[in-house]
C-alpha cells in the first residue's frame, strides 16, 4: 500500500512539473520577441495583470490546486489525480466542456513554438500514466 502510494505521488509530482513545463512555454510563446516582457519580473507582472495572458489562467489555477493537494497530503491514490487527467483533456480540447479560447489560443503556439510542442509532449507522457476514466 504505501509502495502505491510513494508512485502516485511521484506521478503527481511529474504531473505537476509538466503543467508547469507547458505553462512556462505558452507564457514565453505568447510573450514573443516584445521587448517590454524580457525581464523577468515585468512578464511576471504581465501574466498576473496583461489581458492578453487571462486565457492562460485554468491552467495557472490547476497547477495550484495539484500542488495544493500535493502539499497538504491530499493525493495517496491513482483515482486522485483522475480530475486533473480530465481537466487537462478538457483544456486541450480532448474532452466535452473545452475552454475555446484556451483551445485555440493553445493550438495556435503549438504551431508556432516548438517548445510548446516538446512541453506538449512531456504531458502527454505523464498523462499516458495516469489512470484512465472509468466507462
Amino acid at each position: 500500500m504505501e509502495d502505491t502510494k510513494t508512485e502516485v505521488l511521484a506521478l503527481a509530482g511529474e504531473l505537476s512539473l509538466a503543467l508547469k513545463g507547458l505553462h512556462r512555454a505558452l507564457i514565453h510563446a505568447e510573450a514573443g520577441e516584445d521587448a517590454t516582457l524580457q525581464n523577468p519580473y515585468t512578464l511576471l507582472f504581465a501574466v498576473i495583470g496583461d489581458p492578453r495572458f487571462a486565457w492562460t489562467s485554468g491552467l495557472s489555477q490547476l497547477i495550484v490546486r495539484l500542488d495544493e493537494m500535493l502539499a497538504d497530503g491530499e493525493i495517496s491514490s491513482p483515482a486522485d489525480l483522475l480530475p486533473f487527467r480530465e481537466e487537462v483533456a478538457r483544456l486541450l480540447g480532448e474532452e466535452e466542456g473545452e475552454s475555446a479560447e484556451f483551445r485555440l489560443r493553445y493550438l495556435n503556439l503549438l504551431h508556432k513554438a516548438p517548445d510548446v510542442a516538446l512541453a506538449t509532449g512531456s504531458l502527454r507522457q505523464v498523462l499516458a500514466k495516469l489512470p484512465a476514466k472509468p466507462e
